[in-house]
């Protein structure tokens, strides 16, 4: 059996006592220096894991944003960590999927695809009215589910675990999961909040620097054209300057209002990011493929010029009713938390905008290689330390 909480409780506590550029043109973004964890940080998290999960027939049903052959090959890497079968020489990134296929196991998953933004309590009931409650599930809102009785802490299931260095998770991460004395969720993946612009009305300047002031955003969403090209559509210049207040406070917001450079309705009453009328807007890394969906290589992003990186995690969470919590919650644990289920799962699906719960070079490595938010992924893995986090649904 792992150990990972006492460790991470107990450092979470010695922390939590502790702590208390110019534009571009329109080809390429400037970024700032990036600084990469080194990679001996990330040891434990590789290719060292073996449990004490016994051989036993186990039987899961999980809840998650992914293919059911991934979920499967998770499980089979699992097994395979668990009992010597994983090749020391390789990792989850170039591990042979024909190898994992061929692996038996006593061990079955069977899957409930939901989205990425996870289960809420409406949707958990919906399945239980069916036969089907998930052992582990990605969680909307794990406050009202704690609060319905609905899932059940990790502490006592996890409270053994030694093979995870705390060096190679966010700590902050997994602390914004705990309720009272108990961590009723692991982290999954986190989004970030963060500015999206639309290429068609940039200014003279172009694309901006991807690390603004305050000051300079200002005078960069001042700077953004007030009508088309040709003169006959009217441009909101950032879209619902209030959005703006929790992040960069009231006075900002309202700033920008007052000079006429925000709006929620465009010139016709509808909203100027679905009529392709806006500048700018804020928006989650979750929604990036929605947006670059509707604005085909038409986007750029850029960073919120707060103090903090403000991030929501989705956390896996473990059912209540659960027959066999103790294995849910270790599988639950591995997926999250080992290098190469990281790996393998970023391998097979794309999952962009959402990033890890680990530091792992290799897990950032397979986020940067995305066409569309690559640069921009990598950017974060710096920030991602001291990010300030909030549970999907508050």
């Amino acid at each position: 059996m792992r150990k990972r909480l006492t460790v991470i409780i107990a450092l979470s506590f010695v922390i939590s006592t502790i702590l208390g550029t110019t534009g571009c043109n329109v080809e390429e973004d400037v970024f700032p220096d990036i600084v990469f964890s080194s990679e001996s940080n990330e040891t434990s998290l590789s290719s060292d894991y073996s449990g004490q999960i016994d051989n036993g027939f186990h039987e899961l049903t999980v809840a998650l944003p992914v293919n059911e052959e991934t979920v499967n090959l998770l499980l089979k890497l699992y097994y395979a960590k668990n009992n010597d079968l994983f090749p020391s020489e390789m990792n989850g990134g170039d591990i042979s999927i024909e190898y994992l296929n061929a692996i038996n196991t006593p061990w079955v998953v069977n899957t409930v695809f939901t989205t990425n933004n996870g289960e809420s309590t409406e949707t958990l009931q919906a399945l239980e009215d069916e036969g089907i409650l998930p052992d582990i599930f990605l969680a909307y809102d794990m406050n009202s589910l704690i609060s319905d009785g609905i899932v059940q802490p990790f502490d006592q299931y996890l409270s053994s675990d030694e093979s995870l260095l705390s060096s190679g998770i966010y700590l902050n991460e997994l602390e914004a999961l705990r309720y009272g004395d108990s961590h009723y969720g692991i982290p999954f993946y986190s989004s970030v909040y963060l500015l999206a612009g639309s290429r068609e009305y940039l200014p003279d300047d172009g694309v901006p620097s991807y690390s603004m002031s305050a000051d300079e955003l200002h005078e960069y969403i001042r700077s953004i054209p007030g009508i088309n090209s040709d003169g006959s559509v009217y441009i909101t210049r950032f879209y619902d300057a209030d959005s703006l207040t929790p992040f960069l406070g009231e006075d900002y917001s309202l700033m920008i209002a007052n000079e006429g450079l925000s709006s929620v309705t465009d010139s016709f009453g509808a909203d100027p990011r679905v009529s392709r009328t806006c500048g700018m807007w804020l928006m989650n890394s979750a929604e990036t493929d929605t947006w670059n969906t509707y604005y085909p290589d038409g986007l750029y992003f850029t960073m919120l010029p707060s103090e903090n990186i403000n991030a929501v995690v989705y956390p896996l969470c473990l059912s209540a009713d659960s027959d066999d919590a103790e294995f849910a919650a270790d599988f639950a644990a591995f997926i999250c938390y080992d290098r190469d289920a990281q790996m393998l799962l970023r391998r097979l699906e794309s999952l962009r905008g959402f990033f890890p719960p680990v530091s792992a070079r290799g897990v950032w490595d397979e986020m940067s290689a995305d066409e569309v938010f690559g640069a921009q992924s990598m950017l974060y893995e710096q920030y991602m330390p001291n990010a300030v986090f909030t549970v999907a649904g508050d």
